[in-house]
């Protein structure tokens, strides 16, 4: 059966038929699920819910896993077993992909289903470029017809504060829009040109619309404000919440900066919180990010109020500070009936709240992991590794087998399945300001997201298959994919291609800190502590790490020469 992603459990067909009425009775106790079937389903043909119309598809309550599903196909009745709306919902995805490959026709068949992790997700970064409320429904449905129940909405940066504010409307005034550089990838495509005033903001009421688009596809939208780090856009409305007060921009150059939020200031801390408190109003999702990533703490280690409140409160380093002001602002949320999700940087300096889950990506410091303890105390991760995950990078540098295959871990050691809450596909947008640009960046990629999220037994081969028929169905496919053939390119292309993109970042950076007339750019941000690495062995980390999940390593010295070769004519 070529399902998409593929099932946990029974496929079962017998002989017979279902035809789906176009005009046709279903189960009303979940309308807004009946609802998106039914939008979907003008897709591929005239098909109508209509109350008159005798019942073809009967949900029944059973007692079994919330997500989990019964589909039983015969003649001209369906029947969907679920414990509610969530399972009910993953059984009329199931129904609608049938249909859609069959025309309105299935083959009598029974089907038992349920997801592998609890969470599966995509995120997108709306910071760094901007997209509209239909490209965001657009990413939203694509990703609920695989079963996604997550949408990481980051909006909150150091180019861009995207939330409507109403308590601190000059956070859309001044934070929400940036001059564009000129090695900004808009300006550089002509869509704009150097010095344009860029950005934008969704309003409260096109917030809440998104929200009540994803919920009626079984889609928790979790918004993130990035705290301390990655702030510039707050920072450049309230200066005064710096270390410092000295006035900044809205960052409109990428990368890390080190003006921070102030831990030690007591007026920032109360516009966090009520900053917070909005945000908290308006999305009704269980968890709030809190950002924590890449937080260079140069600005506190000079800071009297930070340090005072060091030794106030007996804190002995500055990862440790991180900590407590991250559990402040996670302490806040949980009165709010909300659960904090951070960045794994936020655990290095330990006393993490213990209920907070932690986002992984990548620990970038050589030696153990500093995450790895955190796993025997219980704490939930959800897995967004940079080499398997991230829909930024093209297809040769994180081939789809990497995805589809990845098995949780951190560091090279394995994570129980008692530690996973989920899995997560961020789409960082640097450098992709167009709608197309995004979406063949993370499609078809987010097919193996969504079968490694789901599926238990996966087999590459197999997926393939199921994948270029997905492909092949007009009605399954939101977004536009990336051309298969570029989507899974391999052998010695792809390894001169991983070159070459690694080349072309490193330029753009370049380009940006050239360019660049603030005076507080950083590098990578190392836990505190950590050895200065040598730039050629970083390099030969990273790439080591960056292949190892799909290439061998005869590819991998490949890559490492062809870099060196390369390094080394530019340098004569």
């Amino acid at each position: 059966m070529k399902i998409l992603p593929k099932i946990n459990g029974l496929y079962e067909e017998s002989n017979g038929e279902f035809n789906l009425s176009e005009h046709f009775g279903i189960d009303n106790r979940f309308p807004a699920a009946n609802q998106v079937f039914e939008e979907r389903l003008q897709r591929i043909g005239q098909y109508m819910i209509s109350p008159e119309e005798d019942m073809q598809i009967v949900y029944l309550q059973e007692e079994m896993e919330n997500e989990a599903y019964q589909l039983m196909i015969e003649n001209q009745n369906v029947t969907i077993k679920a414990a509610g709306e969530s399972g009910y919902n993953n059984g009329l995805t199931t129904l609608y992909q049938l249909l859609a490959r069959g025309k309105g026709k299935v083959r009598n068949c029974t089907i038992v289903d349920k997801p592998r992790f609890e969470r599966r997700g995509v995120m997108l970064d709306v910071c760094r470029h901007f997209f509209s409320v239909e490209e965001v429904k657009r990413i939203i449905e694509q990703s609920a017809l695989l079963k996604f129940n997550q949408f990481h909405w980051k909006l909150s940066e150091d180019q861009g504060f995207r939330m409507e504010s109403t308590r601190f409307p000059e956070l859309n005034k001044i934070g929400s829009w940036r001059n564009l550089a000129a090695a900004d990838p808009m300006v550089l495509k002509g869509l704009a040109k150097e010095d344009d005033v860029y950005g934008g903001y969704y309003t409260k009421d096109e917030i809440r619309d998104v929200v009540s688009y994803a919920a009626a596809r079984n889609i928790e939208v979790i918004p993130e404000i990035s705290l301390p780090g990655h702030s510039s856009a707050i920072l450049a409305t309230y200066p005064q919440f710096t270390c410092t007060g000295e006035p900044l921009k809205v960052k409109n150059t990428f990368g890390i900066y080190e003006r921070i939020i102030c831990a030690g200031n007591v007026s920032a801390n109360e516009f966090l919180y009520q900053l917070l408190d909005e945000v908290c109003e308006l999305f009704p999702s269980k968890y709030i990010h809190l950002g924590g990533d890449e937080a260079p703490k140069k600005s506190w280690k000079s800071c009297p109020h930070c340090n005072k409140l060091m030794e106030e409160k007996g804190i002995h380093n500055y990862e440790s500070l991180q900590s407590y002001l991250a559990n402040k602002m996670i302490t806040h949320i949980q009165t709010k009936g909300k659960t904090g999700i951070v960045w794994n940087e936020s655990v290095i300096g330990g006393g993490l709240e213990e209920s907070t889950v932690v986002q992984y990506w990548i620990e970038m410091a050589p030696g153990p992991s500093y995450v790895e303890p955190e796993l025997t105390k219980g704490r939930k991760l959800i897995l967004s590794s940079m080499n398997q995950f991230y829909c930024d990078y093209s297809y040769a540098d994180i081939p789809m087998k990497a995805t589809l295959m990845y098995e949780p871990e951190v560091k090279g050691i394995k994570v129980s399945q008692e530690n996973v809450l989920g899995i997560e596909s961020p789409m960082w947008t640097e450098w992709t300001p167009e709608n197309e640009d995004i979406e063949k960046m993370m499609y078809p990629r987010l097919l193996a997201v969504a079968e490694c999220g789901w599926t238990k037994k996966r087999d590459w081969e197999d997926f393939v298959q199921r994948a270029e028929s997905y492909l092949s169905i007009e009605a399954l496919n939101i977004l536009t994919p990336m051309p298969w053939e570029q989507a899974t390119i391999h052998g010695k292309e792809a390894l001169k291609m991983i070159v070459k993109n690694m080349l072309e970042l490193s330029k753009k950076y370049s380009d940006m800190s050239q360019n660049n007339d603030e005076d507080d750019k950083a590098q990578v941000v190392l836990p505190e502590g950590t050895e200065p690495i040598d730039p050629s062995a970083m390099m030969r980390h990273y790439i080591h790490d960056k292949m190892k999940a799909a290439y061998t390593q005869e590819e991998i010295n490949e890559v490492l020469a062809m870099m060196m070769e390369t390094m080394a004519g530019a340098m004569s």
